[in-house]
């Protein structure tokens, strides 16, 4: 069933595709939103098993050999993403059918992008093998910079989708490496097997490299600082995918990593003062940031950061129950890591419900700028309630569901101390940056809302607000005092089964907390209502527009590379410069250096072998008369000036070789060798024939000595490793591997068996990268310079 989901989801998506052609209005949105519903269905199907933890895997073979296969395996943890990203999913893709105009939008290719988006977090979500995973991972990168650019025409979009795909990308290529370094160390990509050989990882040599690695994937998904300048960039994307992406899909990818390695990674003290302190410093810089902007969705942006930033930091405090043994501190431990994942939740439903409610006020006010926003409450009375209430949420107050993990999230700070890792001085640090970052996000939350419903009216104010473009946000909305007065019943049939996947012991997942609303007078109590307090003199008291900024935040790592002076393009431009200058040799020289200093690696490390058998074959006359052709021809080519007779006497050397293997009786070979030297000295003389026959430059002799050396280099590196070859009795001669090839392929040449059988994996690149190649010539045949076009249309 869970194949047939994500089989489902392209089928919905290659229907869209499909419909590009048609003029069908905005029927592909109502067609893309049975995608989410489908898939809600499935997850809600499954509930009861995994309640029971009966636990839902579904294993198709593709490259067994290296463990590469498509295992998806539905449990507790998986569960409960997949109903955040398909139930929030039903919420967005219907505020798109409203927020979208058919008149002016590409409605097929929107949701084509944004099916695409959710079927690639659901593979993630479901992924139980970490080659998968990867695949998924980045699918939702190349997916999110297809959304992010759909308004390609605009500038900003271009330069968020490109920060995005160059930030996650390269944050996904090094999570990679890190599964590879999981795959040398327990020789399987099958997640539950390496979460079950957990003691072994922790052992090895590359458990901090791992970590390091997986934590560089999990932070630039998850837009946590440094790496959290794409997020705020992100934002020219249509507010459907900004609501999406904030909410329940991509960034919340790298906290469900994290959450699914916790019981590998946690087991280092350096994993958790990491995660911590990185989710501690994005919440206080988050928030802080947050209020200085004047754009809604930048506020919202950076919001996204500072509540991504807390639930990491608990996600951190709580990483140590993968080690802890005392019951005391493995409560502490479960009581963090379940506050983590109900924040989590909360955080999905105020947050989509606030781009909803930003994206309305957009489309009808055609700004999103509080300077020019105000007094709207008597325009969108229920935005002004949905969003009230979610912000409120956001800020901690009481009869809301985001009070409740807040308090657990300042109960945890207090109790750190109590943690195997931390101590009282670093505890009191952890307390004071997650309070005042706390009162940094109750002002801006309130702020937004005060400035933006009870502020001066200003501009345009005959607007309306469509009841069906409220209604999901309102939906939403109303769940947050009902998730507050039944937290138990959302605790224990939502939260309960991701924590039990996530602690992956069972002693350990019976120690999950109890929800309640009120644990009495007590110190998080205290600091919630001090955040109330302090929060609300502010807003009310303080001026907040005089500390606004219009300009890019100064402390990103683009930012920084500026000010030196240059530029992320400036360093890649100058690297493609040095590399690519278009001179054949100058490649062959920085490709043969390379290969020079490898071997050198490898003889440093394993020495020189002695050799003491060397063998050589009976040659006669003719073996000689031809060598000392070839060297003749080739001391010529140094010489030699014309192009059209250097061309020749190459092919005199590829001829010799030819009769070389005759001489050594491969017929096979020499019959490949002479075609193969045929064809191409035809070709170059075909091709030099048609051009003017201009000499090459006079000779050189430094330039020509560096070439000599480079060659000799090359031919004294080759007979060194046939001579080193030659020593190694203990191998068996690869023939014998060969030799039952029509047994094993049926293909009579065995030649053609190996290249169609034996190394079918690697021919098939080949043939890819034909296929790219001819897609890329189309391309150009095909290409028309639309700069200009649009205006003079």
């Amino acid at each position: 069933m869970l194949i047939g989901l994500l089989i489902t989801l392209l089928i919905v998506m290659l229907l869209l595709i499909v419909m590009m052609k048609w003029e069908t209005k905005q029927l592909p949105g109502y067609i893309a939103l049975l995608a989410p519903i489908i898939a809600s269905g499935v997850f809600l199907y499954h509930i009861p098993k995994v309640w029971n933890e009966h636990y839902v895997t579904e294993i198709y073979q593709w490259l067994p050999t290296y463990d590469i296969n498509l295992v998806l395996r539905l449990d507790g943890l998986s569960l409960f993403f997949g109903l955040l990203i398909s139930l929030i999913g039903v919420a967005v893709f219907f505020y798109a059918t409203q927020y979208l105009s058919y008149e002016h939008d590409d409605l097929p290719r929107f949701f084509t992008y944004l099916i695409l988006f959710m079927f690639s977090m659901i593979g993630i979500v479901l992924s139980n093998n970490t080659i998968i995973l990867y695949v998924f991972w980045e699918l939702t990168s190349v997916s999110s910079f297809l959304l992010i650019s759909y308004w390609y025409d605009r500038s900003e979009s271009q330069n968020g989708a490109m920060t995005s795909f160059m930030v996650t990308v390269l944050g996904g290529l090094a999570m990679f490496v890190g599964f590879m370094m999981l795959y040398v160390v327990t020789g399987t990509n099958t997640i539950t097997k390496q979460i079950a050989m957990r003691e072994e990882i922790a052992s090895h040599s590359l458990f901090i490299p791992i970590i390091v690695l997986l934590l560089l994937g999990a932070f630039t998904k998850s837009a946590q600082f440094p790496f959290h300048f794409w997020l705020p960039k992100a934002m020219a994307a249509p507010t459907p995918v900004s609501a999406y992406l904030h909410s329940a899909t991509m960034v919340k990818a790298g906290i469900f990593l994290l959450m699914r390695f916790t019981p590998i990674l946690g087991y280092s003290d350096f994993y958790t003062y990491s995660v911590t302190f990185v989710g501690l410093i994005t919440m206080i810089y988050g928030s802080y940031t947050a209020i200085r902007q004047s754009d809604l969705k930048g506020i919202l942006a950076y919001s996204t950061i500072s509540q991504l930033g807390m639930i990491m930091s608990m996600v951190g405090l709580g990483g140590g129950i993968a080690k802890a043994t005392d019951s005391a501190m493995l409560e502490m431990y479960a009581y963090i890591m379940f506050a983590a994942i109900f924040h989590l939740f909360n955080h999905a439903l105020f947050k989509a419900t606030l781009f909803m409610g930003v994206g309305l006020i957009d489309h009808e006010m055609g700004t999103r700028d509080i300077r020019y926003l105000g007094g709207l409450r008597r325009y969108l009375p229920l935005t002004m309630v949905a969003m009230f209430a979610a912000s409120l949420s956001m800020a901690g107050v009481p009869l809301l569901n985001g009070f409740i993990s807040k308090e657990m999230f300042f109960e945890g700070l207090i109790h750190a101390s109590e943690l195997s890792a931390f101590n009282r001085i670093l505890t009191a640090v952890i307390i004071a940056i997650g309070f005042i970052a706390s009162i940094f996000t109750f002002i801006y939350a309130l702020n937004m809302i005060k400035v933006t419903f009870f502020g001066e009216a200003q501009g345009k104010q005959h607007v309306h607000e469509p009841k069906w473009f409220i209604l999901p946000a309102a939906i939403l909305a109303l769940t947050l005092p009902i998730v507050f007065f039944v937290p138990d019943w959302i605790g224990t049939k939502l939260i309960q089964p991701a924590f039990s996947s996530v602690v992956a012991n069972v002693e350990t997942a019976e120690m999950a907390p109890h929800l309640a609303v009120w644990h009495g007078f007590n110190i998080p109590l205290m600091m919630s209502l001090a955040v109330i307090v302090i929060g609300t003199f502010v807003v009310l008291r303080v001026d907040l527009k005089q500390y606004l900024v219009t300009k890019p935040e100064k402390w990103t790592i683009p930012k920084m590379l500026e000010r030196s002076g240059h530029s992320v393009e400036s360093y890649s431009g100058w690297g493609l410069r040095a590399l690519m200058n278009n001179r054949l040799n100058y490649y062959i020289v920085v490709t043969f250096i390379f290969y020079f200093a490898i071997n050198l690696y490898g003889l440093y490390r394993v020495g020189v072998p002695e050799l003491y058998r060397i063998e050589v074959t009976d040659y006669h006359l003719f073996h000689v008369l031809l060598l000392l052709t070839i060297i003749l021809i080739g001391i010529a080519l140094i010489f030699i000036r014309q192009r059209l007779t250097m061309v020749i006497l190459t092919g005199g050397i590829g001829y010799a070789v030819a009769l070389f293997f005759i001489l050594m009786r491969a017929p096979d070979l020499a019959l490949t060798q002479l075609v193969t030297e045929t064809i191409t000295t035809v070709l170059f003389i075909v091709s030099f024939s048609r051009l003017p026959n201009i000499p090459r430059g006079q000779f050189n002799l430094k330039r020509e000595s560096v070439k000599i050396t480079i060659s000799l280099m090359t031919a004294i590196t080759v007979v060194g490793l046939v001579f080193i070859i030659q020593q190694a009795d203990a191998l068996e001669t690869i023939s014998v591997y060969y030799h039952d090839a029509y047994e094993k392929s049926g293909g009579k040449n065995i030649v053609n068996a190996i290249l169609g059988d034996f190394r079918a994996l690697d021919t098939m690149a080949e043939g890819i990268v034909l296929v790219i190649a001819g897609f890329g010539i189309y391309t150009l045949l095909n290409y028309k310079d639309r700069r200009g076009q649009d205006e003079r249309e």
